[in-house]
């Protein structure tokens, strides 16, 4: 880190970014479905301990246990459970239900994962969710628009 100090803190800039996009993705996707107007506090309680754990390892470069479940634990724990509750409010088919629960469970592995200290399995865990979120985000759109 600390021969790219300017890389690595732009990439958690950029991190803090993808989550304010996320708020924004759950607003939408909230609006469109009806889902209860809980999940948006969710999660942003899910972005308050994201941006406290990136501004740590901003302004101080630590990558303690404890601001990794910050951010890997809390944080994914919570828009895990933001994006389980809209799930619910959402009508799809069968084999999207599947793919949502799919990449719900890969959200709390990674949160088992933060909690526990276990890189592999957040590794494996991030790898499973960023598959599937993505192009979720895309279906989503579309089914929804």
């Amino acid at each position: 880190m600390s021969a790219h100090q300017l890389e690595w803190r732009i990439g958690w800039a950029v991190w803090i970014l993808a989550g304010l996009s996320l708020l924004w993705f759950y607003a939408w996707w909230r609006g469109r479905v009806g889902a209860p107007h809980v999940v948006l506090l969710v999660a942003a309680l899910g972005y308050v301990a994201d941006i406290t754990a990136e501004l740590s390892f901003i302004l101080y470069q630590v990558t303690e246990p404890f601001t990794v479940a910050l951010t890997g634990g809390v944080a994914n724990g919570m828009y895990t459970i933001a994006g389980a509750i809209l799930t619910v409010a959402t009508p799809l088919p069968a084999a999207a239900r599947v793919w949502a629960w799919t990449m719900w469970a890969a959200g709390a592995l990674l949160s088992i994962g933060a909690f526990a200290s276990a890189p592999p399995l957040i590794a494996a865990a991030t790898a499973v969710l960023f598959a599937l979120f993505c192009p979720w985000c895309l279906y989503l759109g579309r089914r929804l628009a």
